[in-house]
């Protein structure tokens, strides 16, 4: 099938490739069960076309299965949308407890949980992606969600900051604030950097990058920390 064929058919040819490389692990000596292939072609398409531009079926075609077998494993789209959404949740998780289990001091915690979150997302770009979606889809399902599985992986974030102010180092800021603004910026930074990455030139997209690290850390300083005298 030729790639204008595909797009013809509303499938982008790199959404293609990124499915075909999801699902086929065991081409490449990793045996890949297949609730989990069917969650890695599940995350590839809601990133695309977020949850309502998915279909259970075109997730079933990916993974080379009926839609019947899909539903065995999962009974619903929400059932799958809500899974792909805790995987990533848990990934996220399980960094920032790392670091706040790590024994670094207050300022050293929120310096490496900012840079996790920014490496993450330009390690998972289609995750970062995943949940700019789930941003701007889900109004219309808060009222009947029933899980939110973000909210632990921001209160512990939020703990950075509250412990930090009990011990004097950050200053009386809003902690959910701070962080929800910290990681809203970087989390649109990271999606738009496709876009910005054709629009600049190679040396300014790598100064942009460079610069824009240095930017946030700049933020936390001026904003976050007590000086230390």
């Amino acid at each position: 099938m030729t790639q204008s064929s595909e797009i013809s058919r509303g499938v982008s040819p790199n959404l293609k490739t990124g499915v075909l490389a999801a699902t086929q692990g065991e081409k490449q000596g990793v045996v890949v069960d297949t609730r989990e292939r069917i969650l890695n072609a599940a995350e590839l398409w809601f990133s695309q076309g977020g949850f309502y531009g998915t279909s259970l079926s075109k997730v079933a075609e990916a993974v080379s299965i009926k839609k019947p077998s899909l539903l065995h494993h999962f009974p619903s789209k929400e059932k799958l949308y809500g899974a792909v959404l805790e995987r990533v949740a848990l990934g996220l998780l399980q960094s920032i407890k790392q670091v706040n289990n790590s024994g670094m001091d207050d300022r050293q915690r929120i310096t490496a949980f900012l840079e996790s979150y920014y490496s993450w997302g330009r390690k998972d770009p289609q995750q970062a992606v995943l949940l700019l979606r789930e941003m701007l889809d889900n109004p219309a399902r808060a009222a009947t969600a029933n899980n939110w599985y973000l909210a632990p992986f921001i209160e512990e974030a939020v703990a950075i900051i509250k412990c930090g102010q009990e011990n004097g180092a950050f200053k009386p800021v809003n902690p959910l604030a701070f962080i929800y603004n910290m990681i809203g910026a970087q989390h649109y930074f990271i999606v738009s950097l496709p876009t910005l990455k054709q629009i600049l030139s190679a040396r300014d997209y790598k100064d942009l990058l460079k610069q824009q690290r240095l930017n946030v850390m700049d933020i936390v300083q001026q904003q976050l920390f007590i000086r230390e005298e």
